[in-house]
């Protein structure tokens, strides 16, 4: 059930569903800073950046009991927040098409044919759309703790080439020619490591019969995986020794492909957050924003219950 989520991060939440003030202060405390970064990314330097960060702790303190550490609490915090933003877009007319790797090769047009929802030719009740997004979520689970177990031992094995070459394949959607071009491969060297990645994906999962059903049945899903549940993208911690200049060789290669070749919007916010904090003005400002939605969100916790710091 938590299998993605830390223990701190458990005891956080936790806490936070108990009504703890203090608790909620500290969840906003670590992430309000990132998730501004990406909401300014997506919206602009403007107050829609910080209404849908506010708007998303909202949505967080609403949806806690729906939450089941399906994902890390950033990538549950960040799913959250596209959300509001795509509302913004919406609410102001504009394109929501807005790609989330700057290197997507893909078209609007293109991004729209990937919907995984079947076509339907007569009406269907409610309850089959209810069990056709609990099993759609269900996929998705499975598929991401599959990938996630796949690419974990990849960086541990360090084989960053085949982690370009998954990022390049799903979260931007390039084609093998343009891949092996990229990453001076063969273009069959990259149609096996594919592959082998579903093979191994496949293994994971205890799927029966050739892998090859798994990209029959899940093509999409491996890409909603890669973009939503983000295996690939390094953890804070590497992000704050790459900020530093301390990684070892490879990793600092390969975290600059997924920044700045890749352009995964996810790290980058992250990476702004993380220099913001290095280079935070003493005259406290920067807490400006925390203790707006802190001010907006703290009586949506649990009243009864709720503690009360000072007393």
């Amino acid at each position: 059930m938590n299998d993605f989520l830390s223990e701190i991060d458990q005891q956080l939440l936790a806490g936070v569903r108990a009504g703890n003030s203090s608790d909620w202060e500290e969840l906003v405390s670590q992430f309000h800073g990132r998730l501004l970064a990406f909401a300014r990314r997506r919206l602009g330097q403007n107050a829609d950046a910080e209404d849908a960060v506010q708007e998303t702790f909202l949505s967080l303190l609403k949806s806690l009991n729906s939450f089941r550490g399906e994902a890390s609490l950033e990538t549950w915090l960040f799913q959250l927040l596209r959300r509001r933003i795509a509302d913004a877009h919406r609410r102001a007319g504009r394109d929501l098409q807005v790609p989330l790797c700057l290197s997507d090769s893909r078209s609007a047009t293109d991004e729209k044919s990937l919907s995984m929802q079947p076509v339907i030719a007569f009406e269907q009740s409610a309850s089959w759309y209810v069990r056709q997004k609990e099993q759609r979520t269900q996929q998705q689970s499975e598929l991401l703790q599959a990938v996630t177990a796949a690419t974990d031992r990849l960086k541990e094995e360090k084989r960053f080439r085949d982690l370009k070459t998954f990022d390049l394949l799903f979260f931007a959607h390039w084609k093998n020619q343009a891949i092996a071009l990229e990453l001076g491969l063969e273009e069959t060297a990259v149609a096996v490591l594919k592959h082998r990645f579903i093979q191994r994906v496949s293994k994971q999962l205890n799927m029966s019969g050739p892998s090859d059903n798994l990209t029959e049945r899940s093509s999409g899903l491996l890409s909603d995986v890669w973009r939503d549940g983000r295996p690939s993208c390094p953890k804070r911690t590497t992000l704050g020794k790459y900020v530093l200049g301390i990684l070892p060789e490879d990793w600092d290669d390969f975290v600059t492909f997924h920044i700045e070749r890749l352009g995964c919007e996810f790290c980058a916010a992250n990476l702004e957050d993380l220099n913001a904090e290095i280079n935070a003005p003493s005259d406290g400002s920067v807490n400006l924003m925390r203790g707006r939605i802190l001010e907006s969100t703290v009586g949506f916790l649990n009243p009864q219950i709720r503690s009360d710091p000072a007393g």
